[in-house]
């Protein structure tokens, strides 16, 4: 239909956001109702009776909506009239709510509404919000729309950005019947939350409430994001639903929002902390990450006054929301913006750390250009001596050890128990920076590695890489394997499985490693030395072997079930540090860069791996005296139980205030098992403070997902076909031997559940996670960063995946 504006001879109008909107969406083909736009010219003042200022259409005004109504608009029944002032919708004034709009006005009526709604702008509520704004109540053009009303049987509003301040999530509320019920709380409404940057949403309804098919609640969200991008900015845009059909009934700019404050990311991090992480571990880890990184930017810096200007990033490099850890991005980027050649380092780091979102705002400090230089002659100076480094904290971690064996026993006071923990503290932060360093380091060179044989012209160049810095000799991470692996040959060689199998409870456990047996003494030396190695190893609440002895007896008989198959893990975990490295390739020049970058990228790897080995063995410690501190809490009447402790903050849980925190953990237990219910979406970025969600009645949802084929990047060379084991808690992952485990993500600790498996496919990683370093070591097909492949993949689908190109096929569907 064509636009229609009706000036009645006047200059053109200044039609305000609603109908320029309306004509903006128009002209770019969404579905928009007809409707015609009465601009401001066309009223004529008239008091009322009472020597009020009113007005009326001029005659030439009311003919013309006349002819309107008979014509273009005669099927129409009824209509929708509403105020579009040259001052509304706009980014420092909304005017919400302060002009009238009239809905389901019959055709006879129409001109009424309009003036009705052209009054409006005298309301005393409009006068007061211009006195507010600094707007002259006077000035501005007040214009209508009147437009052809939808009978909708469902409508709603869609904000492009959430208006609490979450710029990358999208919010839609609908209800049955026209817009009026909805946003006047006339009817049940279901609201949507959808992930701009993931494509997940969820939805959080009420009783009767509707719930759209998914392909209409994409096509909505979709059709806003359109409407966004025309725009160029946020929206907030009514639709509404008949037969199928969507309406896009206004748009307006959300004028709340500002840009993006804090940027939320898990890329990597979401390695070490799946899932839910309870307040304890949060507040653990924001305070291990401040004093790693501030010790790592005291070394580099070498300055006092510029250590206290980052010291408000260097406190926030991690943060949590609803209930999941996060890299908060913008602060790694403001670190890393202080090394030398940062531009360059920043791709590799995010490359490595699987960092999907390349873009990122510079940060800039005002550091004078000769202090810039010491700093860059700092980092060098350093980054030489990573490896010399990387070896003495290595070699003087035992001394951390032996002193919290020789200082801690059960028993002891809140205060005594907090005394380990500072001193432990203070000994680890002394030289941890370095694993940072080394981080940069292994970064670096396996970024150079691949860089160069890419160079080269290699087609296979990332396979090439992955055989470069596989086979790690005597990486510390297969260890904890090995000595598993020889408990069960033992258990085994002894005939102790039945024994074991009778063993139903950590009490029963622990009884039996206090029988004296050699092999009980085997497996105390294998809890001492490798106990704090598991599942989401670095959550404090999670259960490890040291913990829960029974889940060490239950390890050893998965593994001790099949002869054959142990036999073959145990040859497999030998030959990971004999396999044969490649020959070299291109000239003479390329031949010897591609030696030396792999031997320096493996001598990052490897040690790497010995201080994470060591990070399991801190967190043990750490959850050791806070299960103390639990149980003399419960003993207080504080807490009903020591595993409560893991719902406060490390610093409820040092504060011997006497609060009884029984209640308190009632209410965090309720607010994470709802945080549990929502997707984990990848990024979030806020236009302010970071907040947490509130809902109830929670229903999940993902969108794109593949098909038949998918693709991820490729990590440990090999091809595989099998069984998919879909695995969605790692503490679920029963009976994995032989089969190819696909997951979201993986953690140091499933280290176990490789050495069995046949492959892995997860959603989050890279070339560097920890998934890709232990596959390789173990000969096992790895494939990571393969977006949405929990979706395409059940459980009992039979799957072919390599892991040298990093596409994954399904072969057969399960029950087909």
């Amino acid at each position: 239909m064509k636009q229609t504006i009706l000036t009645c001879g006047g200059e053109s109008p200044r039609l305000g956001g609603k109908a320029e909107s309306l004509l903006l969406m128009q002209n770019s083909g969404f579905n928009v109702p007809a409707f015609f736009v009465v601009a401001g010219c066309c009223f004529e003042p008239r008091a009322d009776e009472a020597g009020r200022e009113g007005a009326a259409l001029r005659g030439e005004a009311q003919a013309a909506v006349r002819a309107l109504l008979d014509g273009e608009f005669a099927r129409a029944r009824l209509f929708a009239v509403r105020s579009s002032a040259s001052v509304e919708d706009t980014q420092d004034a909304s005017f919400a709510g302060k002009f009238d709009t009239f809905l389901r006005v019959p055709r006879g009526e129409v001109p009424g509404y309009i003036v009705r709604c052209y009054l409006s702008r005298f309301h005393p509520a409009v006068e007061e919000y211009c006195r507010e704004k600094g707007l002259d109540a006077r000035a501005f053009d007040m214009n209508v729309v009147v437009q052809e009303m939808v009978e909708a049987e469902f409508a709603g509003v869609v904000f492009t950005a959430n208006p609490q301040g979450l710029l990358n999530e999208s919010v839609m509320v609908c209800g049955a019947g026209t817009g009026d019920n909805t946003v006047g709380d006339k009817t049940p409404v279901t609201t949507y939350y959808r992930s701009k940057t993931d494509g997940t949403y969820y939805y959080e309804t009420q009783p009767s409430s509707p719930v759209f098919e998914d392909a209409l609640a994409e096509k909505i969200f979709s059709l806003a994001a359109d409407v966004e991008t025309r725009f160029g900015k946020p929206a907030d845009i009514e639709f509404a639903v008949k037969g199928g059909e969507v309406f896009l009934l206004q748009a307006r700019p959300i004028t709340a929002l500002g840009a993006p404050a804090v940027i939320l990311d898990n890329s990597n991090i979401v390695e070490s902390y799946p899932g839910i992480t309870l307040p304890l571990t949060g507040s653990f880890v924001r305070e291990a990450y401040y004093g790693v990184f501030r010790s790592l930017a005291a070394r580099c810096l070498k300055n006092r006054r510029l250590l206290a200007g980052y010291d408000n990033e260097l406190r926030n490099m991690v943060a949590s929301a609803n209930g999941r850890m996060y890299y908060q991005i913008n602060n790694w980027y403001a670190v890393l913006g202080f090394l030398p050649m940062s531009k360059k380092i920043i791709p590799m780091w995010q490359d490595m750390m699987g960092v999907s979102e390349k873009e990122y705002r510079p940060y800039v400090k005002n550091i004078p250009r000769l202090q810039s230089l010491r700093i860059s002659l700092n980092c060098v100076y350093e980054a030489l001596r990573v490896q010399k480094g990387m070896r003495s904290l290595n070699g003087e971690f035992a001394s951390v050890i032996q002193y919290f064996r020789q200082a801690y026993r059960p028993g002891l006071t809140t205060g005594e128990l907090e005394q380990i923990y500072r001193d432990t503290s203070a000994k680890v932060l002394a030289k941890w920076d370095i694993t940072l360093l080394n981080d940069i380091y292994t970064f670096v060179f396996t970024g150079l590695l691949k860089k160069r044989l890419k160079k080269t012209g290699a087609a296979e160049y990332e396979r090439l890489t992955n055989d470069y810095i596989a086979g790690v000799s005597n990486i510390e991470s297969i260890k904890p394997v090995r000595a598993l692996i020889a408990l069960a040959q033992s258990a085994l060689e002894y005939g102790l499985l039945d024994e074991l199998r009778a063993l139903d409870s950590d009490g029963q456990a622990r009884a039996f490693l206090a029988g004296g047996s050699v092999f009980a003494a085997a497996m105390n030396e294998y809890i001492r030395d490798y106990g704090d190695r598991s599942l989401e190893e670095l959550k404090l609440e999670s259960r490890t072997f040291r913990t829960s002895p029974l889940l060490l007896v239950k390890k050893i008989l998965e593994y001790g079930a099949d002869a054959q198959k142990l036999a073959e893990m145990s040859k497999a975990v030998r030959g990971a540090d004999a396999r044969a490295h490649i020959g070299g390739r291109g000239g003479f020049l390329d031949r010897r860069l591609i030696r030396f970058f792999a031997g320096k990228a493996m001598g990052g790897i490897a040690n790497r791996e010995i201080s994470r080995l060591n990070r399991s063995r801190v967190y043990g410690i750490a959850r050791t005296l806070f299960l103390d501190i639990g149980a003399n809490l419960a003993a207080e009447g504080l807490l009903e139980r020591a595993e409560d402790i893991f719902y406060l903050t490390a610093e409820e849980a040092f504060g011997r205030s006497g609060t009884d925190y029984r209640t308190a953990v009632v209410e965090r237990k309720r607010e994470y098992h709802m945080y549990a219910q929502l997707p984990a979406f990848s990024r979030l970025v806020f236009s302010g403070p970071v907040f947490n969600k509130s809902h109830r009645n929670i229903n999940a949802r993902s969108t794109g997902r593949p098909a038949g084929e998918a693709y991820g990047t490729p990590c440990s060379n090999g091809k595989a076909e099998g069984e998919a084991l879909v695995v969605e808690k790692p503490s679920d992952a029963e009976n994995a031997a032989g089969k190819i485990l696909v997951t979201k993500m993986t953690d140091p600790g499933w280290v176990f559940l490789l050495a069995a498996a046949k492959g892995v496919i997860a959603e989050k990683g890279s070339l560097l996670s920890h998934t890709a370093i232990i596959s390789r070591e173990l000969g096992v097909p790895s494939i990571v960063g393969a977006e949405h492949i929990t979706e395409m993949l059940n459980s009992g689908d039979i799957v072919r995946m390599d892991g040298g190109t990093g596409k994954i096929e399904v072969v057969k569907r399960f029950g087909a």
